[in-house]
This record gives C-alpha cells, sequence and structure tokens, in this order.
C-alpha cells in the first residue's frame, strides 16, 4: 500500500482556514422573546356616597362657568376709563370708508353749538377725555392696555369656578333640589309665590296690590302681594349635606 506524506506547509494552510472558519460570526437572525404588558386599567370614577347623588348644578364636574357678571371667556370689562361697548350710547351712523354696521360714540363739545366728536367700535380700549371743551382721544388704556377686557379676579381667567351647590365636592344629599338647597335659599333676591313658583329677582313696580316681578334673566311677572309668601317663608331650610365622604 503506497503511503502519502503530508506536506508541513499544506497542513499549515489547512489548519489556517479551520480556525476561520471557527471564529466567523453566523449572520442567520436570532429570534428574541417578546415581551407584551398590557396597558393597566383607567381608575374608576368615585361614585356618590350614600344618600347623595351627582349635583344638578355642575354635573358631578366640580364647576361652572363663572357666575361674575359680564365674565366671558374669563375676561370682564376694564374698571379703567376707556371706551367700552357696555358703557355709553353706541348707535349706527355714516362715515365715509366704514361698515354702516358699525357701531359708534359721539361726545358732544361744550359749546353748545351741537358740534360733537365721535369714535367707533375699533377704538374700545382708548381713552376719551375732554380738554378746551373738546373730546379728544388720549390713547390706549394704562389699565388694560387698550383692550378693553382685564382678568376676571374670581376665576383668575379660567372662565370657571368652584361649583357654588356642591362647593367643588361633585356630590349632594338627595334631598337637594334647584330651588331648596343653602345656595339657592341663601340668594338675597330669592322670591316664592305661594303656588310654588320660585324666583330670583326683585319686585320693580308696587301699585295697590298688584306687583311687578323682574327677574334675574330679564322675564316680568305679575303677581298680587298676597301671592309673594313672607320672607320668613321665603328661605326654606334645605337638608344638611352628608357628612359620609
Amino acid at each position: 500500500m503506497r503511503r502519502f506524506a503530508l506536506c508541513p506547509g499544506l497542513a499549515c494552510f489547512l489548519g489556517a482556514l479551520l480556525l476561520a472558519g471557527c471564529g466567523k460570526q453566523s449572520s442567520a437572525p436570532v429570534s428574541q422573546p417578546v415581551t407584551t404588558t398590557n396597558p393597566a386599567p383607567p381608575p374608576k370614577a368615585a361614585g356618590p356616597p350614600p344618600n347623595e347623588h351627582v349635583c344638578f348644578e355642575c354635573r358631578g364636574l366640580g364647576t361652572v362657568p363663572c357666575l361674575v357678571p359680564g365674565c366671558k371667556d374669563g375676561l370682564v370689562d376694564c374698571p379703567g376709563p376707556c371706551l367700552k361697548l357696555s358703557k355709553g350710547a353706541w348707535i349706527h351712523m355714516t362715515v365715509a370708508g366704514h361698515d354702516p354696521k358699525e357701531l359708534w360714540q359721539k361726545f358732544p363739545n361744550m359749546n353748545g353749538k351741537g358740534e360733537y366728536q365721535s369714535w367707533g367700535q375699533d377704538h374700545v380700549g382708548e381713552v376719551i377725555e375732554y380738554k378746551n371743551g373738546v373730546a379728544v382721544n388720549i390713547g390706549k388704556c394704562k389699565v388694560c392696555g387698550g383692550t378693553g377686557k382685564v382678568t376676571c379676579s374670581v376665576c383668575n381667567g379660567t372662565g370657571k369656578q368652584t361649583c357654588p351647590v356642591c362647593s367643588g365636592t361633585k356630590f349632594i344629599p338627595l334631598t337637594w333640589t334647584p330651588t331648596n338647597n343653602p345656595w339657592f335659599n341663601r340668594q338675597p333676591d330669592l322670591i316664592r309665590l305661594k303656588d310654588g313658583r320660585v324666583f330670583l329677582g326683585r319686585v320693580a313696580v308696587a301699585i295697590g296690590e298688584d306687583r311687578t316681578i323682574i327677574t334675574r334673566d330679564k322675564q316680568t311677572l305679575h303677581v298680587r302681594a298676597s301671592d309673594i309668601l313672607p320672607k320668613a317663608d321665603t328661605n326654606v331650610p334645605a337638608a344638611p349635606a352628608s357628612l359620609a365622604k
């Protein structure tokens, strides 16, 4: 049998190839374990305590639109001396270059000749003063900066305030009603009639037995004096709030 001798150089070459092959990293993708997490369920809203229900005034929000007269989106009329659409007599005028729907306010001259100066609604927030008997525009109001509005001090510009009925707790006793609860009964202009009707307003006219009531929302009612319950019977006490929270 013939034997073949392995050349030392060839043996070294083959050994190098084997070592290189063993050290090469595989390019095949390696699967990784997938970890899934379920989102935590949202917390359940707390329900009303025993013998209470959701406040009818704020519908469970705890806040209501700001009750300050004139507050809109957290802004009220500037208390300064500037022009405001809520103050003075605003009228339509025919002025060249202006829309006839625009509003204007006249300031008569002091000479008694029927002469006047006028400024339109685009000058709201500016201050008009008389100098030498003639009205002049002295510029933007220093209080509001010429906007005619300032931040409401009650709602701090939010346009909302704590609900006056539930005091922000969102829940009230079951016995409370829109016309019989502590907040409502504390109103100084509360008027109750013998037929069960209830209003927030004032007696504007009294002639004999006839009474004319003007409510807060500007409704006018005509009743007899005998139809109005005495003040002592007007503020019917509401049931006390539950202490269970």
